[in-house]
């Protein structure tokens, strides 16, 4: 039996968006380039699912809840590069 198709509300265009799916894959998803590498994963705390992002060179672990990535999801990018500006640990 198939599994229903889950569904979102686009609220800048009202339309209704289907789910990408994963195709079941629970492993890590490694994302590198000559700058930096990272590691996400999808986490079970006692507080419920996280995304966990690990940096293997620097070291550092974040998780993020559904609320915190929804926040992410509509910021303008010019706040994506300000944060890139700053010097991590300064």
């Amino acid at each position: 039996m198939s599994e229903p198709a889950a569904h979102a509300e686009n609220p800048d265009a009202g339309e209704a968006l289907e789910y990408p799916r994963d195709g079941g894959n629970d492993g890590p998803i490694i994302i590198a380039n000559e700058f930096a590498d990272v590691v996400v994963r999808k986490v079970q705390t006692r507080n419920g699912m996280r995304l966990e992002i690990w940096s293997p060179r620097r070291g550092t672990c974040v998780r993020y809840d559904a609320v915190a990535l929804d926040v992410l999801s509509y910021q303008e990018p010019e706040f994506i590069t300000n944060l890139l500006t700053r010097t991590p640990g300064a």
